[in-house]
């Protein structure tokens, strides 16, 4: 009679400094996918007008735009609070583009589709786009701060690194949401 296979060795954790490159990672695929989920958001507002917003979705959206790069630069800077500002400002920024475009019209800060006959399957799409995006780079964020320790780890996280704000992707996102902005401005009050 032939005896079973020995039982295979327990998994083991990846080493720290392994999990935490593999937690960059992440973070930077899910920012990438973020980068590219806000330019097409961003784009389809400008497409119907930003000046069909109301004073208040149009501001809060302004400072949502600079939230949005702030995550991405963070990110792609390595700074230390960036898995916390990606966990924290993703679930934040999904959230927030949840109120103005998925629920029913119900307050001045409202550019709901599910309250309007005409809203088109593109201007669909970037919004439940951008929600999906945000709600990955919340996760990517999360698994980051655990990579790292925790909440109330004061351990060193990698150096930061400024030269990797030239890679394309925080490149792209500051370029094209700047002249987002410029366009905006000029298409709300022109």
């Amino acid at each position: 009679m032939t005896r079973a296979p020995a039982a295979t060795a327990p998994l083991r954790a990846q080493p720290p400094a392994a999990a935490g490159r593999a937690a960059q990672r992440r973070l930077e695929a899910a920012s990438a996918l973020f980068t590219l989920a806000v330019i097409i958001h961003n784009s389809d507002h400008l497409r119907r007008g930003t000046d069909k917003l109301t004073p208040a979705v149009f501001w809060v959206g302004m400072a949502g735009i600079l939230v949005e790069v702030g995550i991405v630069l963070a990110i792609y800077s390595r700074h230390r609070l960036a898995p916390a500002a990606a966990a924290i400002g993703g679930l934040g920024l999904a959230a927030g583009y949840v109120q103005v475009h998925v629920l029913p019209r119900n307050s001045f800060l409202s550019d709901s589709f599910t309250s309007s006959t005409h809203v088109s399957a593109l201007s669909w799409f970037a919004a439940s786009f951008e929600i999906a995006a945000a709600l990955e780079l919340a996760a990517a964020g999360f698994a980051a701060v655990a990579a790292r320790g925790g909440w109330s780890n004061r351990g060193r996280s990698a150096p930061a690194r400024p030269r990797r704000l030239l890679h394309p992707v925080p490149l792209v996102m500051a370029a094209s949401q700047s002249a987002g902005l410029a366009l905006a401005l000029v298409q709300a009050y022109a």
